[in-house]
């Protein structure tokens, strides 16, 4: 996932995909929403090069930036009470263009970076609150010996976590990769409890070739969760989610969030508009098209980490489209768990000792999809007149 998204984040697709792009395009033409599924998360378009110069390069402030034995820790990452993030590798099957890590420095890590990223993890310092690892990157699962050995290292000086999740797309991106080699590696971690993370955007994602991936995770008695992201022209459209999510359910897939795109160099093409977002889940979730256990909760990603939207979230707009965002994260809390977490600029605490946030919106534009315009519906989720501007 990494690689400066500003002219070198090349493109980089795996046989399969582009013998999927060969098949959707053949069977339903290249306008077809199949194709696009595939086109727009995967082919650069010169979008990407059209720079804001008040767009940020990296998708919040994490780094853990702490030493242990007198080595620094690299590819860490540190935001919430129970977690703690692993980036073994920065290479991935397939180069996502709307990755939130596409700015990030190409690295991979050794085996005693690892070994002291366990022993943190396991010491006195941390052990009481971390009880979850998630390994991400990157893909972990494109470097699996080197996941096994954190495996080994977790297990041997971190007894205090319980879960490890791995982020991964390689099973929509390289299906052939989940195969029984690497299922016994994924069992390595036998006592602690391991978790698939992976993200579908689209239900053309869900190929004979991923499903049989998934399965054969699922029946390794391994639990899968999805982090979609809404995506301009891919699926920001009610009916494209609910078939997905309605895929998901009979997968054994959980539906987690649904991410607002996040706000980064070269991705305005790829983001709708908050409003936009919080209607199409709306529906999703309110009318009874989809099993209850398969409703993912609409997220945003903002400079202090991850914010779901109900009601009264959502607190005013500015002259710059920039939403006001409300959290229950306090500065106490991020300085406890990272001692060397700075306030971001476009965050402030209220009267409650509270982080507000300012999150820039997305636009929607006249592409032919739908947009809800009942005003008083989002007025209920916003709690203010969604057109208010503040100068």
């Amino acid at each position: 996932m990494a690689g400066a998204k500003n002219s070198n984040f090349a493109e980089k697709l795996t046989p399969y995909l582009k013998q999927k792009l060969v098949e959707t395009s053949e069977k339903y033409g290249i306008d077809s929403e199949e194709y696009k599924a595939f086109e727009r998360q995967y082919l650069k378009s010169e979008d990407e090069d059209k720079i804001n110069h008040e767009d940020r390069l990296r998708h919040y402030q994490s780094e853990v930036h702490v030493h242990y034995e007198g080595k620094a820790l690299r590819g860490v990452e540190r935001l919430y009470r129970r977690t703690i993030l692993l980036e073994p590798t920065m290479v991935c099957a397939a180069h996502c263009r709307w990755c939130l890590r596409g700015q990030y420095p190409q690295f991979g890590l050794t085996e005693n970076e690892i070994t002291n990223f366990a022993k943190y993890t396991g010491s006195d310092e941390v052990k009481e609150d971390l009880k979850e690892v998630l390994v991400t990157g990157g893909d972990p699962l494109m470097v699996p010996k080197r996941l096994e050995y954190i495996f080994s290292q977790i297990n041997k000086f971190a007894p205090n976590i319980e879960i490890i999740r791995i982020g991964t797309r390689v099973p929509v991106q390289d299906p052939a990769k989940i195969n029984r080699e690497l299922i016994d590696i994924l069992k390595t971690a036998d006592p602690i409890k391991l978790e698939i993370g992976t993200n579908i955007n689209h239900p053309s994602e869900l190929t004979v070739e991923s499903k049989k991936a998934y399965t054969d995770i699922y029946k390794a008695a391994f639990k899968i969760y999805d982090q979609s992201v809404l995506l301009k022209g891919v699926n920001d459209n009610v009916e494209i989610l609910n078939e997905l999510y309605d895929g998901f359910r009979y997968l054994g897939i959980e539906s987690h969030y649904l991410f607002h795109c996040i706000p980064m160099q070269g991705m305005e093409h790829h983001r709708t508009s908050v409003q936009k977002g919080l209607e199409i889940a709306s529906q999703i979730i309110n009318s009874g098209s989809v099993s209850g256990r398969a409703k993912p909760m609409y997220t945003l990603m903002t400079d202090l980490g991850k914010v779901t939207l109900v009601h009264g979230t959502v607190l005013e707009r500015n002259e710059k489209n920039e939403l006001l965002i409300q959290s229950h994260y306090t500065i106490d809390d991020f300085k406890f768990r990272n001692p060397s977490w700075e306030v971001p600029k476009s965050c402030f605490e209220d009267k409650n000792g509270f982080l507000r946030v300012w999150y820039p919106d997305g636009k929607d534009d006249n592409d032919g999809l739908q947009i809800s315009n009942k005003k008083a519906d989002m007025e209920h989720y916003f709690s203010i007149p969604i057109n208010r501007v503040k100068k």
